[in-house]
């Protein structure tokens, strides 16, 4: 990839419009509270302050605490934490009320957020394109950091099933991550604590990882035993791309771009002309969304089909087969149909949650069948290979304090963690968290916090979810009343006692 190619890739993920602050300041000129009330709803200002708990927290582990330094370990739990925090108070709707009284302050920290996210994201494009032509010398690490906004393997892997499927071969049995690497170079590869790795921790050099793809790559034996080599999603990870890779596209980003930009665009048709600005600001801003796109994550196709879903259960069947297609894709979206049984059921019955999962079930099986009964085992050992290959930890969660050497560097701990807070949090739901349903999508990714492996965006899309279903809630006003959705209505006649 040459350097204007780097450069037209980098641009993907950072693509700010100046004038974003002007179209947000000018269609929020409020002076009265209940006003104010109707050009948004106090609790949808929270993602904004969410946003920067992640954009330090994540840099600042990778930086300073990946090496096991406690202190930092515990203050980028402690920001995580506090991103779930307002995440969770997002999807309840007493916390409009409750933020009433602050909405003239909330709206004004909202503005300057906003313009720090801008800005960040901005200095951050010029950065790259400055460090990609060789206007600044980079050092080490910003030579890593500019390398790192490419593929990951994951994309490399996913591209090469898409090529795999078009020659007419099971990707699942021709799965090969150093002929995906050749084709599609990637930032990033995944190691196994096995071969020359078994007894490393917490994780490989970047000298040994090269020094093994480097003597894969001369021996021609194939994947060496040390790295991933599998496709490990389900059959509609490559599936829906496979069109458009058959059509010539080249980078796959593109492809994750325009998932994320039709969601986006969902929201903003069906949302209230008086909250669009807001939608568009927290589009624009999240630096975290762009690097994410930036550096090939596949998971914004997945997210589209949940949003649907979630967005569309009043018509069962329909949000059913969406929920399908999620869980076709990837297995992060199981928890998310878990919760979204969970809410069929209590607010329908079991008839119309077992008929939901049926239709569900019957989507995955439609878009995987064909691939399990081709080579029922590689289909099985790709799907199930996050939990059952032995890989390094990794991520942003709780298994830092293994790194640390605080907790035992054991992934059976982790699982039973994982597991216990997956537990706890459907049955709570389930009796009561319910009533909240957009509770659901963040205790579905919680679980992944507590993970062996928790990476960040395995639960930042959550959160993007619940702003854009709560957004969405407001859209039912009476035509020409000028009246406030109910649950704003409340707040306000409560406010005024």
């Amino acid at each position: 990839m040459g350097a204007t190619d780097k450069r037209e890739s980098h641009s993907l993920g950072f693509d700010i419009e100046q004038d974003m602050m002007g179209a947000l300041v000018g269609a929020l000129p409020i002076s009265k509270m209940r006003d104010a009330m109707e050009a948004v709803p106090p609790r949808l200002t929270l993602l904004f302050f969410a946003m920067p708990f992640q954009l330090v927290a994540e840099p600042l582990y990778w930086l300073y605490g990946r090496e096991g330094n406690v202190a930092v370990i515990a203050l980028c739990m402690a920001l995580w934490f506090a991103w779930f925090a307002l995440v969770f108070l997002m999807a309840v709707p007493p916390v409009d009320r409750w933020l009433l009284p602050r909405l003239r302050q909330l709206k004004r920290g909202v503005v300057v957020i906003t313009v720090v996210l801008a800005v960040v994201g901005m200095a951050e494009l010029v950065g790259m394109y400055l460090l990609e032509t060789g206007t600044v010398r980079g050092t080490r690490l910003t030579d890593e950091v500019t390398g790192y906004f490419r593929y990951n393997d994951a994309t490399a892997m996913s591209h090469q099933a898409s090529e795999t499927l078009l020659e007419g071969e099971n990707p699942y049995t021709e799965a090969n991550i150093i002929a995906a690497l050749e084709k599609h170079p990637a930032a990033t590869v995944t190691p196994l604590r096995q071969g020359d790795f078994a007894e490393v921790f917490p994780r490989p050099s970047q000298e040994q990882l090269k020094e093994v793809l480097s003597e894969a790559r001369e021996s021609g034996n194939g994947a060496p035993e040390e790295l991933e080599s599998k496709v490990s999603y389900p059959a509609g990870s490559f599936l829906f791309q496979t069109p458009l890779v058959a059509l010539g596209l080249e980078d796959l980003r593109i492809f994750y771009l325009i998932c994320a930009v039709a969601a986006g665009s969902i929201v903003l048709w069906r949302a209230p002309s008086a909250l669009r600005p807001w939608a568009v600001a927290a589009f624009l801003v999240s630096v975290v969304l762009w690097n994410l796109i930036a550096t090939g994550t596949i998971d914004t196709l997945y997210v589209l089909f949940v949003l649907l879903g979630w967005m569309l259960r009043s018509r069962l069947f329909v949000a059913s087969v969406f929920m399908g297609l999620a869980a076709a894709t990837k297995q992060i979206a199981w928890a998310y149909a878990l919760f979204f049984l969970i809410l069929v059921l209590r607010e329908r019955g079991w008839k119309p949650a077992f008929s939901s999962a049926g239709v569900a079930a019957g989507v995955f099986a439609a878009i995987n069948v064909p691939f399990i009964f081709d080579a029922s085992r590689h289909w099985v050992e790709g799907i199930l290979s996050p939990v059952l290959d032995p890989m390094f930890p990794g991520g942003v969660g709780v298994m830092a304090f293994s790194v640390a050497g605080i907790l035992p560097p054991n992934p059976l701990i982790f699982t039973i963690m994982e597991a216990a807070v997956l537990l706890v949090g459907a049955l709570w739901y389930y009796r009561s968290g319910y009533r909240y349903p957009y509770v659901g999508l963040v205790l579905a990714v919680l679980p992944f916090f507590f993970a062996w492996r928790s990476y960040s965006w395995y639960f930042y899309f959550a959160s993007f979810l619940i702003f854009g279903l709560v957004l969405l809630e407001y859209r039912r006003r009476l035509p020409g009343s000028g009246m406030l959705p109910q649950p704003l209505r409340t707040s306000v006649a409560e406010s005024q006692v």
